[in-house]
């Protein structure tokens, strides 16, 4: 019976993992090079895991940045009536008023930008940001 559940269960993780976004190291790098090319240097971060990395690269991160992770639905939609700019690892939360998406298709990291959220925002991007970004 337990060898039975076996692939059920790699199944469950894999989706999990999945709807994650992309790997904490290429979301840390990312947040990096985004705050670097806007001239930011903090970021607000509620995920413990990304903020220790964050931190090991010399990033401040606090509570009171325009640049912010959202690590659910409900902290996007706090986050958005803040009027931050919000970095997520998933796309279908730009509903919810994130501005940038880090994910992962075909095994490699991609940005999404959803447009009408980054205006709200306020926060002008880079060109180079724009260029990579698919846009939504």
């Amino acid at each position: 019976m337990r060898f039975k559940l076996l692939p059920v269960l790699v199944l469950v993780a894999g989706s999990v993992l999945a709807a994650q976004g992309a790997p904490l190291e290429v979301q840390a790098k990312f947040v990096k090079v985004l705050l670097t090319s806007t001239g930011q240097f903090g970021f607000a971060c509620n995920d413990a895991p990304l903020k220790a990395k964050l931190e090991s690269m010399g990033i401040s991160v606090g509570p009171g940045f325009k640049f912010a992770w959202g690590m659910s639905e409900p902290e996007v939609v706090a986050l958005k009536a803040q009027g931050r700019f919000i970095v997520c690892p998933d796309k279908d939360w730009f509903k919810d008023g994130a501005c940038l998406a880090v994910v992962m298709e075909d095994g490699r990291p991609q940005l999404y930008l959803h447009v009408a959220n980054v205006k709200a925002s306020g926060v002008a991007l880079p060109e180079a940001i724009v260029k990579i970004a698919k846009k939504i």
